[in-house]
C-alpha cells in the first residue's frame, strides 16, 4: 500500500518527468522555431530587398522628374520676368511723355498717331521675342493694338500736322490697350 509519503514522491517524480519532458520539448520547440524563422527570413529577405530597391528606384525617378519640372518652371518664370520687363520698357517708349503743362489726352493721342509705324515695329519685335511665354490675354491684346497701328499708320491729311480722327481714335485705343496689357502682365507675374 502506498502511504502519503509514497504518493507525494510518486507525484513529484511524475511532475519531474513531465517537467523534464516539457523542458526538453520547449528546447526542441525553440530550436525548431529559430530554425524556421531563419529559413523564413532567408526566403523572404530577397523579396523584401527587391521590393525595397524597386521603391527606392521609383522615389529616385520621381525626385528627378520633380527636379526637372522645377528647373523648367524656374526657366519659364525667368523668361516671364524678362517679358514683363520688356513690356514695361515698351510701355515707356510708346506712351508719350508729359511734354507741356497743358498737355491733354488728345495731345498724347496725336503724339502716338504720328509714330504708328514705329509703334507697330516695336510691338512686332516684342511679340517675336516673348510670344512663347506671355499669357494668352496679354498676347491677344498686344496683337490687337499692333494690328490697329498697322492699319492706321498710312493716314493722310490735307492740313500739315493735322491727324485724322480715325488715327487719333486708334492711338487712344492703342494707349488703352497697352495699359490693359501692362496691368494683366503685372497680375500674371504676381500670381
Amino acid at each position: 500500500m502506498l502511504t502519503a509519503t509514497g504518493i507525494g514522491t510518486l507525484i513529484l517524480s511524475m511532475l519531474g518527468a513531465f517537467g523534464g519532458a516539457a523542458v526538453v520539448g520547449g528546447l526542441v520547440a525553440k530550436y525548431v522555431s529559430d530554425h524556421a524563422s531563419k529559413q523564413w527570413l532567408q526566403t523572404h529577405k530577397g523579396q523584401l530587398d527587391q521590393v525595397l530597391e524597386t521603391h527606392k528606384a521609383e522615389l529616385t525617378r520621381d525626385t528627378e522628374t520633380h527636379k526637372l519640372s522645377l528647373k523648367r518652371q524656374e526657366l519659364l518664370f525667368n523668361r516671364e520676368i524678362e517679358a514683363a520687363d520688356a513690356l514695361m520698357k515698351l510701355y515707356r517708349r510708346i506712351y508719350p511723355d508729359y511734354s507741356r503743362p497743358d498737355m491733354e489726352w488728345h495731345d498724347a493721342c496725336e503724339d502716338v498717331a504720328d509714330r504708328l509705324g514705329q509703334v507697330e515695329t516695336d510691338l512686332e519685335d516684342y511679340l517675336e521675342l516673348h510670344s512663347a511665354v506671355i499669357s494668352g490675354p496679354v498676347r491677344e491684346k498686344i496683337e490687337a493694338i499692333r494690328s490697329q497701328a498697322a492699319s492706321e499708320k498710312f493716314f493722310t491729311s490735307d492740313v500739315p500736322d493735322d491727324v485724322p480722327n480715325h488715327a487719333l481714335e486708334a492711338a487712344g485705343q492703342i494707349l488703352e490697350g497697352l495699359n490693359e496689357a501692362r496691368a494683366h502682365m503685372l497680375q500674371d507675374i504676381r500670381r
